[in-house]
């Protein structure tokens, strides 16, 4: 089934070198077989053995089409998830896959998904790491394990697969993620070991979870009831508003198998910290990975490395409309920043008069609600009053006004619009747009 020996012999393949039947009239696969030394059983899998394989994958890019990497299932998906982070501007096909029942027994599903991991890695261009299992070919950041025994054994919960084998194979074209650089690959390999888990559970226990958060851990998913809500005691708040203020990554994901955390989770597991990140439909495994790859990146600031959690980096989340508009709202402090820096300086007046109208419009359409209303008083105070401008004017009796462009950038946007309207005394500044609609 895996090899054909008369047509290797016919072609003088080498002997390492093993060779599928045709898959097509005019089509074969050809491909070698290495083996990692030592060899591990998947629950010692750490990230350090997991860069070590992206490491092969790199040594050896230029000789092949594609990868399959056969991995022990009961964490194959925390695999698949670190290579897809470790592994950046892959333009090749990376394929984990392995089995419940092993190979050498009678009756197994290692076979069929070894051969169908071959197949797809042969004959396609899907540019993602990847993970084959019981005729369905996942995202490998979107997948997770979720029986021990049936051969069904991992699922895409958020995702449909992006191909389907069956009596013909069936590629979901529109789900591939397309290559968005020419370049060589690139290994990451500093990534983050100090990361963890904490799963939030009723009645759990705010002594526990200062425990947990202690150094030398560095970022945490914290797995939360429903769509992000979690006790609101106040000496568990507190731990966890310490832990975000000594600049301690939290990660915000949900227990359940489906759907998201959403922007409107309780405010007291919001206001526990600025450092409490929506991990909006992340899997766990993919969450972890991706914790593990931004804290292993250098020279980033705090800000800048919750800016790339919030970020779809290798198709592991998706983002509501309205964070991929304004991904900004809790985090973006440079609007506020230059403004509150050009009210210092009276010899700055022109530089203030050329900047404040781009700024205002960033603020709104960011959602920057500080920065906005600080720009507000600046204009009001400054009577800036843009030249041939048909603003509305800001504040009751203001001499200032706003460029028609500000209202546009709040289009869609309730809290933009309300504090547009009421800077101006509650004249209707902008009705709520159809492309954001507040959630009733």
């Amino acid at each position: 089934m895996f090899h054909d020996e008369e047509h290797a012999r016919a072609c003088g393949l080498p002997e390492d070198t093993l060779v599928l039947p045709p898959a097509s009239p005019d089509q074969r696969i050809i491909y070698t077989v290495m083996e990692c030394q030592p060899l591990f059983d998947s629950c010692d899998m750490t990230i350090t053995e997991w860069v070590q394989i992206a490491q092969i994958i790199e040594r050896h890019y230029e000789q092949y089409h594609g990868f399959v990497v056969i991995h022990g299932t009961d964490t194959m998906a925390f695999a698949a998830s670190v290579l897809s982070f470790v592994l950046e501007n892959l333009q090749k096909t990376v394929i984990l896959t392995g089995a419940q029942v092993p190979i050498h027994e009678l009756w197994n599903d290692g076979r069929e998904n070894l051969l169908g991991a071959l197949l797809m890695a042969g004959q396609y261009v899907i540019p993602e790491v990847c993970l084959f299992f019981q005729n369905q070919l996942f995202r490998g950041t979107r997948v997770t394990k979720v029986d021990t025994r049936r051969f069904a054994a991992f699922c895409s919960p958020n995702l449909p697969p992006l191909a389907v084998l069956g009596a013909e194979v069936t590629i979901n074209r529109e789900l591939v993620r397309k290559v968005r650089a020419e370049g060589p690959l690139v290994v990451h390999r500093s990534m983050e070991h100090d990361v963890g888990l904490l799963r939030l559970y009723p009645g759990i226990q705010a002594t526990l979870v200062r425990a947990f958060l202690q150094p030398p851990l560095k970022g945490v998913v914290m797995e939360t009831f429903g769509s992000g809500n979690g006790p609101t005691k106040a000496d568990l708040l507190r731990e966890l508003q310490e832990a975000a203020e000594r600049g301690l990554l939290i990660l915000n994901c949900t227990h359940c198998l489906r759907g998201t955390v959403t922007s409107d989770y309780a405010s007291s597991m919001a206001t526990a910290g600025a450092g409490i990140v929506p991990g909006f439909d992340m899997m766990s495994e993919a969450a972890l990975a991706k914790l593990s790859f931004v804290l292993g990146q250098p020279g980033l600031s705090l800000d800048d490395r919750k800016e790339l959690l919030v970020r779809d980096l290798r198709g592991e989340m998706t983002l509501p409309r309205a964070e991929e508009r304004r991904p900004s709202r809790q985090s973006g402090t440079l609007g506020l920043r230059v403004a509150q820096l050009l009210s210092l300086r009276q010899e700055t007046d022109a530089v203030r008069d050329a900047l404040t109208p781009s700024l205002a419009c960033a603020a709104a359409h960011a959602g920057d609600l500080e920065a906005l209303q600080t720009l507000a008083e600046l204009a009001s105070e400054c009577h800036w009053a843009p030249a041939g401008s048909r603003g509305l004017p800001v504040g009751p009796g203001a001499g200032g006004c706003w460029d028609g462009a500000v209202q546009a950038e709040a289009a869609g946007d309730l809290e933009v619009v309300t504090l547009l309207q009421s800077l101006q005394g509650g004249a209707d500044v902008l009705a709520p747009g159809p492309e954001v609609l507040p959630v009733v």
